[in-house]
């Protein structure tokens, strides 16, 4: 048999008018206490047939129960549907456990957002009638305003996303340098612009982007010594460079050696240097610092 949309409930209290759907299906133990088959809500949430991804909801909904330090098992007790056929799994959910399993559905679907709204106002009427607000209530007041908070983050992460769109067009000179590694060798960066590495070391140099630093050391297969260059950016163009140490190098005046390599942003600040400098590379080192 069909269920009752959840969209079609009623939230107003008074009478039979008013009962939802939840009401409706609501079983009472010999005990006097109260409970909701899942099998028999499955419908009125808007997953039909849809038993596994239902059960879902129900895990994330037991994971925030014990989150928050509440007793599983008596929130969602184990049963078996007997209808005639194969018995078949099913849960004996209390109030505060159906109301986590709409929390923790499918907001797409348009019956799981109508059950967390009745939910939402079910809990705005036990906070206005009762001077303060105790276990699975608090709690319940507690998760809706984490989902406000969170609903606020998705408004900040969308407009992040617009900015990120907005800058792409920007990457795409980047993109021509970049492969699987993020830092470059300036022989592939000086390949790319179409001139020699010792021109661009000489150039960046120049324009007092990187300077060089030479000490000598012992060549054991040459037998004499020879001289070591080591190159370091200056500190206001460190996002262009990235110094790669080699600790299995010897050390250099002391002190570990390091590679410097390019950043894609460096790669694309030298390629806007080099663009402003034309055809003829000399003219590049006219005119001090970029």
């Amino acid at each position: 048999m069909k269920g009752t949309s959840m969209s079609e409930l009623s939230v107003m209290g008074g009478g039979s008018a008013g009962q939802s759907p939840f009401d409706a299906i609501r079983q009472v133990r010999p005990d006097g206490s109260e409970f909701w088959s899942a099998r028999g809500i499955v419908p009125n949430l808007g997953y039909g047939a849809d038993w596994r991804n239902f059960v879902a909801a129900i895990d994330r909904a037991k994971a925030t129960a014990k989150n928050q330090g509440l007793d599983v098992d008596t929130l969602f007790v184990g049963a078996t549907e007997k209808s005639g056929g194969r018995p078949r799994e099913d849960f004996q959910l209390a109030r505060f456990a159906c109301y986590l399993v709409a929390m923790n559905g499918d907001p797409r679907k348009p019956d799981v957002a109508a059950a967390q709204a009745y939910f939402a106002i079910r809990t705005r009427e036990a906070e206005t009638m009762a001077p303060a607000l105790t276990g699975p209530e608090l709690l319940a007041h507690a998760v809706l305003e984490a989902r406000q908070m969170l609903a606020s983050k998705d408004k900040e992460i969308a407009a992040l996303d617009a900015h990120i769109a907005e800058l792409a067009p920007k990457a795409a000179y980047v993109d021509e340098f970049v492969a699987d590694e993020d830092m470059l060798r300036f022989a592939t960066v000086a390949s790319t612009l179409g001139m020699q590495e010792s021109k661009l070391r000489e150039l960046l140099i120049a324009k007092m982007w990187i300077y060089s630093e030479t000490s000598t050391r012992w060549s054991h297969s040459k037998g004499r010594k020879v001289t070591v260059n080591r190159y370091s950016e200056y500190a206001d163009k460190k996002r262009y460079f990235q110094r790669v140490e080699n600790h299995e190098a010897p050390r250099f005046r002391g002190e570990v050696m390091h590679t410097l390599k390019i950043t894609p942003a460096g790669a694309e600040a030298i390629a806007r240097l080099v663009r402003r400098g034309g055809d003829n590379v000399v003219d590049l080192f006219d005119g001090g610092a970029a």
